[in-house]
C-alpha cells in the first residue's frame, strides 16, 4: 500500500513528468530570477542572460548581431514561458495525490480517518509551499545542489514527500492492520476471498485515478511541447553564438541508451 501511495505522490513533479514524456533530461543547472537567467555546469556558473537580451559569458557582455540577439531573446522567453506550466503541473500533481489519499484511506479506514486527514494536511502544506515558491518573486533553481535558493522540485522535494508518506504510515500502521483484519473477517477468513476483495478495491481505485489523471496527462503533453521548444531554442542559440556552443542544458534520451546532444 505504501508503495502505491508513494508512487502517486512522486509522480507530481512536473519537471520529471515532462522529461519522461519528452525523453529530455535536465543536464545542467538553471537559476531563473526576475532580471536574469543563469546557467550552471557542475554547479559552477557558465553564462547568463540578463533582462532577456544581454548575453554575459565569463563576466563579459557580448556584442551581438541582430540574428544572435534574436536567438538569445527567443531562448530566454522560451524558458520563462515554461515556468508557469511547471508551476501548474506541480499543483495539479499534488491535487491528484490528495484525491488518491482520500480515495485509498477513506475506502480502507472509513471517512474522516486520521491517516487521510494527516496526509491531506501535509500535502496541502506542500502545495502551499510550491505556490509560494513560484509566486514569491524569489529566484527559482533547478538541478542545483549548492545554492542559497532551494531546488524545490528536485531531490529535496522528493525527500519531503517520502518523509510525509513514511511518517504517516508509521503512525497509522495499527489502524491499517485493524482495517485489514476487518476486511479478512468480512471475507469469511478466506485468504483467497480477501485477496480478491483487495484486488477489486485496487482495480476500482485505478479506474477512478485514471479518470482524474486524464487532465493532468494533457497538461503534461502541453508541457512536453514547451520543453521541446526550449530545447530547440537552445540549439539555435548554440548555432548562432560560438561562445556557448559547448554548453548543453538538455540531454536527449532514447529507449536503449542515453544519447548526449552533440555540440554544434
Amino acid at each position: 500500500m505504501k508503495t502505491v501511495i508513494a508512487g502517486v505522490l512522486l509522480l507530481m513533479t512536473g519537471a520529471a513528468a515532462a522529461h519522461d514524456s519528452c525523453n529530455l533530461e535536465l543536464d545542467a543547472g538553471l537559476r531563473i530570477s526576475e532580471d536574469s537567467i543563469e546557467f550552471y555546469e557542475a554547479d559552477k556558473p557558465s553564462y547568463k542572460i540578463v533582462d532577456d537580451q544581454y548575453l554575459v559569458v565569463n563576466g563579459q557582455t557580448l556584442k551581438l548581431t541582430a540574428g544572435q540577439q534574436d536567438a538569445v531573446t527567443g531562448y530566454a522567453k522560451a524558458i520563462r514561458a515554461a515556468v508557469p506550466e511547471v508551476h501548474s503541473m506541480a499543483l495539479g500533481g499534488i491535487d491528484l495525490a490528495i484525491e488518491a489519499v482520500a480515495l485509498t484511506f477513506d475506502n480502507l479506514l472509513g471517512e474522516k480517518n486520521q491517516v487521510s486527514a494527516q496526509l491531506t494536511t501535509e500535502l496541502n502544506n506542500a502545495k502551499g509551499d510550491v505556490n509560494r515558491y513560484f509566486t514569491s518573486g524569489r529566484p527559482i533553481s533547478l538541478n542545483l545542489a549548492n545554492q542559497d535558493t532551494p531546488d524545490f522540485l528536485g531531490k529535496q522535494f522528493e525527500t519531503r514527500i517520502e518523509r510525509i508518506v513514511e511518517t504517516s504510515m508509521q503512525n497509522s500502521i495499527g489502524s491499517i492492520m485493524v482495517a485489514m483484519g476487518k476486511e479478512l473477517l468480512a471475507s469469511g477468513g478466506s485468504m483467497k476471498a480477501f485477496e480478491a476483495r483487495m484486488n477489486k478495491f485496487g482495480e476500482q481505485l485505478e479506474l477512478q485515478m485514471d479518470a482524474k489523471a486524464a487532465g493532468l496527462e494533457e497538461q503534461g503533453k502541453k508541457l512536453c511541447g514547451t520543453m521541446q521548444s526550449v530545447d530547440a531554442r537552445e540549439e539555435q542559440l548554440k548555432l548562432a553564438v560560438p561562445a556557448v556552443q559547448s554548453f548543453n542544458l538538455f540531454r536527449v534520451k532514447t529507449v536503449d541508451v542515453d544519447v548526449a546532444q552533440h555540440n554544434i
